[in-house]
């Protein structure tokens, strides 16, 4: 049985409805963040992301997904991913919700990741 990916979501749709998507292809388009430590794609326009939390049972980001990169998904390619940091891109891949205790991504800080396998400029 093939899975068919619906629409394009944004990073909070993304992020709200992440329980009914675990483990489903998505395509969500936001901002690409590729720095040390904090690979992820944020929430587009940055006037609807939501405030970073301090919440300690909450995740820190919540209009932002994680990037999972190596875990069967395409391997990143950090000259180019650096080079799109902070530009709009559109991720496709598997959508996860946290697979054990607390988020996802580093230290957890993540409601959720995306396993890519393609990421592309979006205009």
């Amino acid at each position: 049985m093939m899975l068919m990916k619906e629409a394009s979501l944004s990073v909070n749709e993304l992020v709200d409805r992440i329980q009914n998507l675990h483990g489903q292809p998505v395509e969500v388009v936001g901002l690409l963040t590729f720095e040390f430590e904090h690979t992820s794609i944020d929430h587009f326009p940055k006037a609807e992301r939501r405030e970073i939390t301090d919440d300690i049972d909450a995740p820190l980001y919540r209009s932002s997904a994680w990037l999972a990169f190596g875990s069967g998904s395409m391997q990143a390619n950090e000259r180019v991913l650096s080079r799109w940091n902070g530009k709009r891109v559109r991720v496709t891949g598997i959508a996860y919700g946290p697979r054990g205790p607390g988020g996802c991504g580093h230290f957890g800080g993540w409601a959720c990741e995306i396993e890519p396998y393609s990421i592309e400029r979006a205009e």
